[in-house]
């Protein structure tokens, strides 16, 4: 099975404070109600991983490296 996301990284935090989101749209409104003096986001970014089942996934998500870091 494919994930397919999007990611608008935080330029002035850390990579776990990036907004994500299942749709470029979503993630584009999402930059707009959390944007202010203080953050800045990229624009978002497509990405997408592959996975065999749930606990598959969950492994990715848990694992090293993984959650915001993948992809």
């Amino acid at each position: 099975m494919k994930l397919i996301y999007w990611v608008a990284e935080n330029l002035k935090g850390d990579r776990a404070d990036a907004i994500i989101a299942r749709t470029k749209h979503d993630c584009e409104q999402n930059i707009l109600a959390y944007t202010t003096a203080d953050t800045a986001y990229h624009a978002p970014v497509k990405k997408s991983f592959l996975y065999n089942d749930a606990f598959d996934l969950f492994e990715l998500a848990t694992g090293k490296d993984g959650g915001r870091g993948m992809g």
